[in-house]
C-alpha cells in the first residue's frame, strides 16, 4: 500500500518548474562543448567585416533617404507640374516594381 501511494505521488509545482529548465541547460551545455569555436583572429576579421559592411550600408541608406527627401520636398514645395507629378509617378512605380521583384520567390 505504502508502495502504491509512492508511485501515484506527483511531483511538486517547483519540480514541475525546474525539471524542464534542468533538462534543457543539461542540453545546452552539451551542445555548446561540442561546438567549433573560431580563432581569436577570425573572430577579429569577420567582426570588422561585419561592422565595415554595416557602416557603409547605413551611409548609403543615409544618402538614398536625403536625396528621396530633398526629391519630394522639392516637388512638392513647388506649383505642381505636370513634370513634377511625372517624376512622382515613376518613383512611385519604381518603387512598387522593386518591392514586387524583391518579394517574389526564386525558381
Amino acid at each position: 500500500m505504502a508502495d502504491q501511494q509512492l508511485a501515484e505521488k506527483k511531483p511538486s509545482f517547483i519540480e514541475n518548474i525546474t525539471t524542464p529548465v534542468r533538462e534543457v541547460s543539461r542540453e545546452t551545455i552539451g551542445e555548446l562543448r561540442r561546438v567549433h569555436w573560431p580563432a581569436r583572429p577570425d573572430v577579429r576579421n569577420l567582426t570588422t567585416i561585419v561592422l565595415g559592411v554595416t557602416i557603409v550600408m547605413g551611409l548609403l541608406l543615409g544618402v538614398l533617404d536625403f536625396l528621396m527627401e530633398q526629391l519630394f520636398f522639392g516637388l512638392l514645395k513647388t506649383e505642381p507640374s505636370l513634370l513634377s507629378i511625372a517624376v512622382l509617378v515613376v518613383v512611385v512605380l519604381a518603387i512598387i516594381i522593386l518591392v514586387l521583384f524583391a518579394s517574389r520567390e526564386r525558381r
